[in-house]
């Protein structure tokens, strides 16, 4: 991975428009406003002078500096792809961010790394590092592809970066959506919402709604089903994390407490 020196840019300016202009080159096909406000729905922050703000804070905290070696150890450790790291301030407003996530989020895609940080801890910001690069590993080494997942590929790629999480950091720092649900809630919830919905794509609403537990949805399903799974998984085979890259979504379901499809 290389982190990017977006500190410079934010150096430069805050505005967001700016900032997402520098980022074209990196998103093929997107003009300077579709990229903004796809990252806005992930959490990079909106105002210019909030960006500001931010920025110091990240800036004090040397947030370039600890991701620029916590991301070495861990493409050693998991003998991962080479891919650029941007660090930009979070939406400090974001009710949700806030309470699910900390003050944090990520977003993932095969060949790039968005990291939305606020007044973080080193280890938080580790968490969430931790949380999507693996991500980037999951994607760059299944065989299957991104554009072909299921929402059954997508709530396996949570549980798995998840428990990547509880493994490196410890079940402290795993997401309070792990703690939601039990395994009799999570098996339920399998069989009456996951399971008819299994072959769903991203681009259904509906995709979204169950990932999030948005509407009528148990909250943050998506997440807490996934986590439960792999955990449950890794626990009966004693699967190591590099290992764990290589299995599929069926393969993991089938062979944790969830019931064959």
């Amino acid at each position: 991975m290389t982190v990017i020196k977006t500190n410079e840019w934010l150096g430069e300016s805050t505005d967001h428009l700016k900032i997402c202009g520098r980022l074209k080159p990196y998103f093929h096909n997107s003009s300077t406003r579709e990229i903004s406000g796809y990252l806005h729905s992930f959490g990079m922050y909106k105002g210019e002078e909030a960006g500001r703000l931010l920025f110091a804070d990240l800036k004090k905290n040397k947030v370039w500096d600890i991701v620029r070696a916590d991301e070495a150890l861990l493409k050693k450790e998991w003998s991962g792809p080479d891919v650029p790291v941007f660090i930009l301030p979070a939406d400090a407003a974001n009710r949700k961010m806030r309470d699910e996530f900390g003050g944090k989020s990520g977003l993932a895609f095969h060949d790039k790394l968005f990291l939305f940080l606020s007044d973080n801890s080193k280890r938080d910001i580790q968490t969430i590092l931790t949380h999507e690069y693996h991500h980037v590993c999951r994607l760059a080494k299944d065989p299957k592809k991104e554009r072909d997942y299921t929402l059954m590929d997508a709530v396996i790629l949570e549980g798995l970066a998840e428990n990547a999480v509880r493994v490196r950091m410890g079940e402290e720092y795993a997401g309070s959506w792990t703690k939601r649900y039990t395994k009799d809630q999570v098996q339920s919830f399998y069989e009456k919402i996951l399971k008819p919905n299994l072959e769903l794509k991203s681009d259904s609403r509906k995709f979204t709604q169950i990932m999030f537990g948005t509407g009528f949805y148990p909250k943050m399903l998506g997440y807490a089903a996934g986590y439960h799974i792999v955990k449950d998984y890794m626990e009966k085979t004693k699967i190591n994390m590099t290992d764990l890259f290589f299995v599929s979504s069926d393969e993991i379901v089938n062979k944790s407490f969830i019931k064959p499809k």
